[in-house]
């Protein structure tokens, strides 16, 4: 619906009314003998009228995208002068991401050459501004293969994967005489310096996210994919180090980086089912191992005598599942899930290598720990890991 337009659509609410309200009481005689009277006449100016205040009150779905498309293309690689420009900028780009969540208007922003600029942005000197182009490009081209196909041939797979390496600043308004060089105790971060890891933190799931609906099923962005080494890509955002209690004091950006993990495993697993081909591309990249290390990141550690887990932890646990458990939970969970996917897919005749890292030390011991968790639980607790603790119970019995 158009802005200023909600007096058009008051005046056909009380018109259709009227008309509802005339034909009701013109269809019952006083006299209670319910003849019919003769129904109201609708002039031609009404109809015209009423066809008007249709199209006022609507908004052109591609005109309207065509608008932001142009929009956003204009100066898409420059720092833009002032934060005001950068907000209205992301303002437009979420807007297109709303419509393109149709799959008639994705399939129409390629038509109309919206994903150029959508693409360009990938590249914005703006974190903010590449963030949601790779959320557009995601939703866009999510269970749509022309959209994906016109993806590829736009080239979004390359500065997908250069935010998923972790690639590209994040500028300040060119306008702008500040820096985020914010004075700080020393050994500290400035407020400004964590929020900008957080920005560059969320381009690197997004463009997960990019990539996961752009490759499913789809032979090009796959090929393309791999071409460009993404597999490493990927299995790197496992591998990066992360010490919940050590390396990250921002809440945001812990959750943001369990999600990395998470995301990239997810993006993994439907790569290495797609055929033995990607398969093999996903054991090169020893994907196994990575998220052997994901999953003991990801479950707690014993206490001083080895027979206890933290009270702390539990009792977080035990009061509320918080938004770092939950997380917490889907990244083993994920982590096992891989882990099974090649248990299970692998010909590890023809592939000794994959055996090798599902038999190797940090995937036994990640499983070993994990499972030994598990064993402390009570009721309540297995109820909540249900589901976790049922894929560890799989892959326990492929191990034997």
């Amino acid at each position: 619906m158009a802005d200023g337009n909600d007096r058009n659509w008051n005046a056909l609410l009380k018109w259709s009314l009227a008309q509802t309200h005339d034909g009701n009481t013109a269809n019952v005689r006083d006299d209670g003998a319910g003849d019919a009277a003769a129904p109201r006449a609708i002039s031609e100016a009404d109809i015209a009228w009423f066809t008007q205040a249709m199209q006022d009150g609507m908004v052109d779905e591609v005109k309207r995208m065509k608008e932001i498309s142009l929009a956003i293309g204009t100066n898409a690689l420059e720092v833009l002068p002032s934060r005001e420009d950068i907000d209205a900028r992301l303002e437009l780009m979420r807007e297109l991401n709303d419509r393109v969540c149709s799959v008639d208007n994705g399939g129409d922003l390629h038509t109309i050459g919206g994903l150029v600029p959508v693409v360009m942005n990938l590249s914005s000197p703006h974190a903010e501004l590449r963030a949601v182009a790779a959320e557009i490009v995601g939703t866009t081209t999510q269970n749509h293969a022309k959209a994906q196909i016109a993806a590829v041939e736009c080239g979004a797979v390359a500065p997908l994967l250069r935010l998923v390496e972790g690639e590209g600043g994040d500028a300040e308004p060119s306008g702008s005489t500040s820096t985020d060089a914010t004075v700080a105790p020393r050994g500290f971060e400035s407020e400004a310096s964590t929020k900008k890891a957080a920005r560059l933190a969320e381009c690197r799931v997004k463009a997960l996210l990019g990539l996961s609906s752009l490759t499913r099923g789809c032979a090009a962005a796959t090929a393309a994919f791999f071409k460009l080494g993404g597999a490493r890509s990927v299995a790197r955002c496992v591998e990066a180090s992360f010490n919940p209690e050590k390396d990250v004091t921002n809440d945001d950006l812990r959750n943001l980086t369990l999600k990395t993990k998470t995301k990239a495993l997810h993006l993994a697993r439907h790569l290495c089912v797609m055929s033995d081909a990607t398969m093999a591309i996903v054991v090169d990249a020893d994907f196994a191992t990575s998220a052997g290390k994901a999953l003991a990141e990801a479950t707690p550690s014993f206490g001083a005598l080895g027979t206890s887990w933290s009270d702390a932890f539990r009792a977080q646990e035990k009061t509320s599942m918080s938004t770092e458990s939950i997380l917490g939970s889907q990244l083993r969970e994920a982590s096992l899930r891989l882990l099974l996917d090649v248990a299970r897919c692998v010909d590890f005749a023809k592939n000794p290598k994959a055996l090798e890292q599902l038999r190797g030390e940090r995937v036994v011991g990640a499983i070993n720990v994990v499972g030994r968790w598990y064993a402390t639980f009570d009721a309540d607790e297995k109820e909540t890991h249900r589901d976790e603790m049922t894929v560890c119970a799989e892959l326990a019995k492929m191990f034997g």
